[in-house]
């Protein structure tokens, strides 16, 4: 009998970071997969509450695991932390002739940041939340990849997560794309910064999910928009494929403010 890792509970008292650390040693427990298989099919287009179903599969399961399952059940585990901000991280190296791509979950609390995940490598998952600002982050793991022989080449930052574990907006993945091989350093940190400023502006604004009958009516029907995605894209409405917006809006128009439901 192999044991099963129990997901972790907390006390309303519990501090955030020690939420954080136990959240991340479950994550650890369920192991890497190593096995060539990948048990979970996440598709990054999906709203964010089919997402959540599937995490909730992932802790019934209890398979092992890759980056990318790692950041989906990090979110699902931290959707009733409010004061914590969440935001997707992508790396792509090189090494030896070939090229690596691995995700983590920036986390954000206090205003420190932090990351949850997996990798093979200890260095390259768990951040606990002390750093003072998004580019230490960064450059901390561009540190650990430099004792691993990699080279980082692009850096994809995403938006904040919504907390809501019912919403249908998807997440955004690469809000920010920066090709370390066309910036100076002072660039590449100025960059990291002017996200994390765009984030807090986003959340100082309110601009978090919409109501539910204006999302379901823009998301429930546009698989592929995290494919065709600019480096920078700051309204949802951008994200829409041209083809698909005409006959979404002319049966819309008769009753905009009412329920939809579509099956």
């Amino acid at each position: 009998q192999i044991p099963i890792p129990s997901v972790p509970a907390f006390q309303p008292s519990t501090p955030i970071p020690e939420r954080l650390e136990a959240i991340q040693r479950y994550i650890r427990e369920l192991q890497y997969n190593h096995t060539g298989t990948q048990f979970f099919e996440i598709k990054k287009s999906r709203p964010l509450t089919g997402l959540m179903d599937l995490a909730k599969e992932m802790t019934k399961e209890a398979l092992p695991i890759k980056c990318l399952e790692a950041v989906i059940l990090g979110i699902y585990l931290t959707n009733n932390m409010t004061t914590l901000d969440r935001f997707p991280i992508s790396f792509k190296t090189h090494f030896s002739g070939n090229y690596f791509r691995h995700i983590v979950l920036g986390v954000n609390f206090g205003g420190r940041y932090g990351a949850l995940g997996i990798s093979r490598r200890e260095e390259l998952m768990y951040k606990a939340p002390v750093f003072r600002t998004l580019s230490e982050l960064i450059f901390d793991f561009e540190e650990a990849y430099r004792r691993c022989w990699h080279t980082l080449k692009k850096v994809k930052l995403g938006h904040c997560v919504s907390h809501d574990p019912h919403s249908v907006e998807q997440i955004e993945w690469k809000h920010s794309i920066l090709d370390l091989d066309k910036l100076t350093r002072e660039d590449f940190r100025k960059e990291l910064e002017r996200h994390a400023r765009d984030m807090r502006l986003k959340i100082g604004k309110g601009t978090g999910p919409s109501s539910p009958t204006k999302d379901r009516k823009k998301d429930v029907s546009s698989p592929q928009r995290s494919q065709a995605s600019p480096h920078r894209r700051n309204s949802r409405g951008d994200r829409r494929p041209s083809g698909e917006k005409k006959p979404a809006d002319s049966k819309a128009m008769p009753d905009l403010n009412g329920y939809q439901i579509r099956v």
